[in-house]
């Protein structure tokens, strides 16, 4: 006798998460049968929140048949190239986080190699100058990809999307595609007679709601997982701040297409704009400054005036089994995470693409769930190792923060990166890796970690054609750059319409 097929799939939870999964599972699965019912709890998003994404978020909206002009226009919502990093005490140079490939192969061979044999022969262009998708945001300057630049590497982009505008968005979307909504206050899992799983939601007024097949998006508490006594592993040790403060400031009147992060003594802080207001989000220690004391310095350090303001710990961190039994837990509620490089939606979406690959055929998950489980915790592991790289490897000036981040502790795989990294320029990638290679190198060299040697190879190429090629590189950048549209009329023309 075969096993029954999994047809009913009930998504419990909030907000951005519970609705990207609804979307996500029935445009994937509904044609086949699959029918998806979306518990709605109350929201907890702020007017200060934003999922700002990292770039992969535009082809899983392009596969959700997303118009991407239609939707920004809708929520407010920008481009982003990527991320600068800046010291407020000057006592470091600042480095860019850019979306997208630096340099270009010289002799079919890779650029970094021969960027630091010349850095080695008294070369003063920085790394980041390579980068075309870098030198688009530092001029404002929205980038469009086109025959030339794809010759050219990799260019990428992200979004920054105020939260409670996209999640209004992608609820209708998924109502209309067939989703069915049902709103609750409170919800209860009913277990099954052998309690091996879960067979429906208790909501308010009596209703319930049966499945085969159960995803907790429910954020932090993860509610159903709970129910299944599922434990949380803490991450508290990887990072120096337990708090995080989040508020809202007025827009740039000109919008930049990338955040800022501005370090300083006990913590940093980001500014995340969009065209609604500018998102303001630091985080510290609580043993080194008071709620009150953090909302002074980032009203300082931010240069802008502040409202809005709300204050939550941080306390990284994932479950043990991101899947219990008939139950998946998506976004918060299998993993937290820091606030650096905002990594919440990616890893949201990495659940999500890696539940449809392995969705099960019948109700025997079994297999499905074991390797689920053992991707999901790679997965994890390896964007916690991303964030805390940039806490490892900082050199910013000497304070008990800054320190205590130097000294967190590390991942084996993380120590094995950044010392191979070190020592010959190259960046091992484990399976399961979400940030690419260019990420990893423009993230270690921006903190001052640079290899002590390359590969020789390349001295097989002349020094002569090594100059042409790094004069040609700069200048298709300078050409390609000032070809481009400004970000703001880009925003104002092609992604124009009634919000």
């Amino acid at each position: 006798m075969t096993a029954a097929m999994i047809n009913e799939v009930v998504i419990v939870g909030r907000d951005v998460p519970l609705w990207l999964a609804a979307g996500v599972i029935q445009s994937a699965l509904g044609s086949n049968g699959v029918k998806v019912t979306a518990v709605e709890l109350p929201s907890r998003l702020r007017e200060h929140d934003v999922c700002a994404s990292q770039p992969a978020l535009e082809a899983l909206h392009h596969r959700l048949r997303i118009d991407e002009s239609v939707l920004l226009a809708a929520t407010g919502g920008v481009f982003s190239l990527g991320q600068n990093f800046v010291d407020t005490s000057k006592s470091t140079p600042p480095f860019f986080h850019a979306y997208g490939t630096y340099g270009a192969p010289i002799d079919q061979k890779a650029f970094l190699p021969f960027w630091l044999m010349a850095r080695n022969f008294g070369l003063q262009i920085a790394f980041e100058d390579f980068s075309l998708t870098a030198a688009a945001a530092k001029h404002g300057r929205m980038l469009i990809p086109d025959a030339a630049t794809e010759t050219y590497g990799r260019t990428d982009y992200a979004y920054h999307l105020p939260a409670r505008g996209y999640a209004r968005w992608l609820r209708n979307l998924a109502v209309r595609r067939g989703v069915t909504a049902v709103e609750s206050n409170v919800v209860r899992a009913e277990l099954d007679s052998d309690g091996a799983s879960i067979a429906a939601v208790h909501l308010e007024g009596g209703h319930r709601v049966g499945g085969q097949l159960f995803i907790d998006a429910s954020g932090s508490e993860a509610s159903l997982m709970s129910a299944l006594g599922v434990q949380r592993e803490t991450w508290r040790g990887y990072f120096a701040a337990d708090r995080q403060l989040a508020a809202s400031a007025p827009p740039f009147s000109s919008i930049p297409p990338y955040a800022e992060v501005r370090a300083w003594s006990e913590g940093w802080l980001s500014l995340i704009p969009d065209r609604t207001r500018t998102h303001i989000v630091q985080t510290y220690s609580s043993n080194e400054r008071s709620d009150d004391e953090a909302l002074r310095i980032a009203s300082s350090i931010a240069g802008l005036r502040l409202s809005d303001a709300t204050v939550m710990n941080s306390d990284p961190g994932r479950l043990q089994a991101a899947w219990e039994r008939n139950c998946v837990a998506v976004g918060e509620a299998a993993c937290t995470f820091d606030a650096i490089h905002c990594v919440d939606l990616q890893a949201l979406q990495l659940s999500l693409v890696h539940l449809l690959s392995l969705f099960p055929v019948s109700s025997d998950l079994q297999a499905e769930r074991a390797e689920y489980n053992r991707i999901s915790r790679q997965a994890f592991e390896r964007i916690r190792d991303f964030q805390s790289a940039f806490y490892v490897a900082n050199r910013y000036p000497r304070s008990s923060f800054w320190t205590q981040a130097r000294d967190a502790h590390r991942s084996t795989e993380l120590t094995h990166k950044v010392d191979t990294f070190r020592a010959r320029g190259e960046v091992p990638l484990y399976e399961n890796e979400s940030f690419a290679l260019e990420s990893w190198q423009a993230l270690l060299i921006g903190q001052g970690v640079v290899p002590e040697s390359y590969d020789p190879a390349i001295e097989r190429t002349s020094p002569e054609q090594m100059k042409h090629e790094f004069r040609r590189i700069l200048s298709f950048i300078k050409e390609k750059v000032q070809e481009q549209t400004t970000h703001d009329f880009y925003l104002a023309n092609v992604c124009a319409g009634q919000r």
